[in-house]
């Protein structure tokens, strides 16, 4: 090789060289430019948790232990958990990881009778009313505020087995019933739980069925049980959600009875938007596997549609009632922990903005901000969630 080729080659190495070095210290189209003040405590809740602005401040979901069929395991915790089952442990250490309050999502149909008067019933020795009551009480010495719920209520969505749509409805109160004379306003202040009707009605549960739900379930928690859920004006305070999965669009249905009011209402929606970079690679989700990849850079124009949910929200609640945002979260098994961490801290900044609680999905599953294998929480969620400064 002659001299002139040889100063040819170590004049290329230099060029290619250089440009190693200027694309390791530059942004790409790939990087994620979501403005750093996403990552900070922006709007100054570290101090309280959100619960100066709001009734509910930050939370986390207790998804998956209380949620999966009672037929795959005997009392259907641990069922979706790979065997983990709640433990003491848990509650104080999202009190100190500084969450405000916990959502518990729980499949009661299972542990009730399929005919009337549909009581609550244990099984196999095992009560779900008492593991819940443990589990609030739990959170209640943590100071730690409890929202319970109706979660997979699928027998009424889908009309699985022999009731009809109007016999599950009957059921539904027949729950709301039982709940309302076990947690009395006297033992459980309002303000440390919130009753959530249903989670996300949808399917044989549509518009019109649900606002004529929404009446019936008030009046049954207000007035039939007035002795153990009002307390002169002081009234349970009540979640509704929205029909068709409880996403934004459903709040321009709802038809609430002039009972309901922001002093004992809290509005409710999910947001899982963009549902292909959220649910990328989700088993449960058809056609998932193909948006494996997805991402989610922080662009101004991938923040503008979610925005613009938030613009719709605000929109509708003319009447004042304090949103919140119950569940929202990102599959973890295939999405960048990057973009992972970018969209969680910026549906929670831009909610607390606007002084909306929320509650991410979730603690220790598939999109869970703690590991339980490591016993540790994850690190690019935890920042996101709660910031740092």
């Amino acid at each position: 090789m002659n001299l002139k080729c040889k100063i040819l080659i170590f004049g290329l190495f230099l060029t290619l060289l250089f440009i190693s070095a200027c694309s390791g210290s530059s942004k790409t189209d790939t990087d994620n430019v979501l403005p750093e003040e996403y990552y900070t405590d922006m709007f100054d809740w570290n101090s309280h948790k959100g619960l100066s602005d709001t009734k509910l401040g930050r939370g986390i979901n207790l998804g998956n232990y209380l949620e999966a069929p009672r037929d795959s395991s005997d009392d259907g915790e641990g069922a979706w958990t790979g065997g983990r089952k709640l433990e003491r442990e848990d509650i104080t250490r999202i009190a100190e990881a500084g969450f405000a309050h916990i959502r518990i999502p729980c499949r009661w149909t299972d542990y009730m009778s399929s005919t009337a008067p549909y009581e609550i019933i244990e099984v196999n020795g095992y009560s779900r009313l008492d593991r819940v009551k443990e589990i609030i009480g739990w959170a209640h010495e943590e100071n730690l505020k409890v929202v319970i719920n109706t979660h997979h209520y699928n027998e009424m969505f889908y009309l699985e087995g022999d009731l009809s749509l109007d016999e599950h409805k009957e059921r539904l109160n027949a729950l709301w019933n039982r709940l309302s004379k076990e947690f009395k306003l006297a033992d459980y202040p309002s303000e440390n739980l919130i009753f959530e009707l249903l989670n996300e009605p949808h399917e044989n549960i549509g518009y019109d069925d649900w606002n004529e739900m929404i009446a019936n379930l008030t009046k049954i928690i207000w007035q039939d049980n007035a002795a153990y859920q009002t307390n002169g004006d002081v009234k349970r305070i009540i979640m509704i959600g929205t029909a068709n999965w409880g996403g934004v669009p459903g709040l321009y249905k709802l038809n609430l009875p002039d009972t309901i009011n922001p002093k004992n209402t809290i509005i409710t929606v999910h947001y899982y938007e963009p549902f292909h970079f959220t649910h990328q690679g989700a088993e449960w989700s058809e056609g998932a596997s193909d948006w494996i990849g997805t991402r989610w850079l922080g662009s101004e124009s991938e923040r503008k549609p979610l925005i613009d949910l938030f613009a719709d929200i605000e929109k509708w609640n003319t009447k004042g009632f304090e949103i919140y945002v119950g569940e929202f979260g990102v599959y973890s098994k295939y999405a960048d922990k990057t973009d992972q961490k970018a969209w969680t801290a910026f549906i929670c900044r831009e909610s607390e903005r606007r002084n909306y609680s929320w509650a991410y999905w979730e603690y220790a599953s598939g999109f869970g901000a703690y590991d339980p294998l490591n016993g540790t929480w994850r690190s690019w969620l935890k920042d996101a969630l709660i910031p740092k400064d």
